[in-house]
């Protein structure tokens, strides 16, 4: 029975032995295969057949010292010529056309627009949420679980610079949440963060990355989601390098058009992969020329320690 060998980008490869069993080998030890604890010789007069290891699926199984990112983010109210960024806040009772990042790190307070979102009494809405975030640009992702508390405001445990996804973690029989949730900075009182209601987490196509990482970016996409009368959207990718220095400035990386008959979402994968060294923040953003305009988009990552 032939052995095939799995080659990889990470340095090493897999083999797989006669039962089946895998087994990885390197290079200073390429002439042993070490499987459930026995180790035999490979000898050069067996078949070997070599076949490329799916690097994706390795590293969203947690089997690479890389980590991945899909993020996605819907807005539902962008309106003729009006720059809008691709998240919660973007809606039609809300209306915050631009996402505002902390002036500095923030404790931020976790409410609840209903009173169902409570985890002590238990609601039958959201009742804990976890916080996903960066409590410095020189640190990398943490996160924190809050127990809700209605329409009563708690605090985080910690200060973020940027808090970018938020997801109910436990919720009562009218959950995943009954009202909107937001994570409001003190001091500055912007909302960081906002879960809508019956959504369970935050859709924001905006993503921060602290200076010990580097982040691959493998493709971005959009989608218009719901036609209006006529009008079309140009959503672009923004990159802010220097978070640390000034939280305002994006440099456009691309740019790409959807229509409300015809075209009505794209997908642009780079390649090679778009680098983007930390400290950064991501966002898409999105301007029609139709008011009401209902988008969604979003873009993947892999992520490594510098």
């Amino acid at each position: 029975m032939p052995i095939v060998v799995y080659g990889s980008d990470f340095g090493e490869v897999i083999i797989i032995d006669e039962d089946g069993t895998p087994a990885k080998v390197t290079a200073d030890s390429a002439l042993y295969v070490t499987s459930g604890g026995d180790t035999s010789n490979v000898f050069i007069t067996d078949t070997i057949i070599a076949k490329p290891l799916d690097m994706m699926l390795e590293i969203a199984a947690g089997r690479s010292a890389k980590t991945s990112v899909n993020k996605f983010g819907r807005s539902t109210n962008v309106d003729n010529g009006v720059s809008t960024d691709i998240w919660d806040g973007a809606n039609s009772t809300d209306d915050i056309d631009i996402w505002v990042a902390p002036t500095q790190a923030r404790i931020h307070n976790i409410v609840s627009s209903s009173a169902s979102d409570d985890g002590s009494p238990a609601g039958v809405g959201a009742r804990i949420v976890k916080i996903f975030g960066l409590q410095s640009w020189d640190t990398t992702e943490t996160s924190e679980d809050v127990i809700l508390n209605g329409v009563s405001s708690v605090a985080t445990s910690n200060s973020y610079v940027i808090i970018h996804r938020i997801r109910v973690v436990s919720y009562g029989s009218s959950g995943p949440n009954v009202g909107y949730i937001d994570a409001v900075a003190q001091t500055d009182a912007t909302i960081t963060a906002m879960i809508l209601p019956n959504e369970g987490q935050t859709q924001m196509a905006i993503y921060g990355i602290g200076s010990t990482k580097t982040a691959y970016m493998t493709c971005y996409y959009t989608s218009g989601n719901r036609s209006v009368s006529s009008g079309a959207v140009d959503v672009s990718l923004y990159v802010n390098p220097i978070p640390d220095s000034t939280l305002t400035g994006f440099l456009v990386k691309n740019t790409q058009g959807i229509f409300n008959s015809g075209t009505s979402n794209f997908i642009h994968c780079f390649k090679p992969y778009f680098k983007i060294d930390g400290p950064a923040i991501i966002k898409i953003q999105a301007v029609s020329t139709a008011n009401d305009f209902d988008v969604s988009a979003g873009f993947d990552l892999i992520l490594e320690d510098k």
